[in-house]
């Protein structure tokens, strides 16, 4: 099954396994709107332009951090979830202590033991949010449905 998740933020990063395991990040700016009309754009231009053809599209979900953060993360996961529909994929949330706890055996574990996780998982940075993105897809891999 091939799967893409996605670390959520002005900071976001995504892993799939597509061919092999692949990690990028990319950094929005600007105000939100602005943010959320470029990840769009991104994303779109991403499927349409890659070639592969994913089966499940996961995310983290999102939680409350302040009144702009909410309303951000949350317009992430939105975009997501029809950019992902749009293109057939199944769209699934794992809630970040369900990832913590898969990858560390901590549901409140550090930035540093998720890294460290991300490495045993094959990454080989030390990007907090594309070593997210890395536990999620193997969280994905282990817990989805196999078609």
């Amino acid at each position: 099954m091939k799967i893409i998740a996605f670390d959520l933020g002005k900071s976001m990063a995504w892993a799939h396994n597509a061919r092999g395991l692949t990690v990028a990040s990319h950094s929005y700016e600007g105000p939100r709107a602005h943010r959320l009309s470029a990840l769009m754009d991104n994303l779109d231009k991403y499927f349409t332009d890659s070639g592969f053809m994913f089966h499940a599209l996961v995310y983290e979900t999102p939680f409350a951090r302040g009144r702009d953060a909410t309303r951000s993360l949350w317009g992430i996961a939105g975009i997501l979830e029809a950019i992902g529909t749009n293109y057939g994929m199944a769209v699934v949330d794992v809630a970040v202590p369900t990832i913590k706890k898969f990858a560390t055996g901590h549901g409140f574990a550090s930035k540093d033991a998720m890294i460290e996780a991300a490495k045993r998982f094959g990454y080989r940075g030390n990007n907090e949010h594309e070593a997210d993105a890395v536990c999620l897809l193997r969280y994905a891999e282990a817990n989805l449905e196999k078609k």
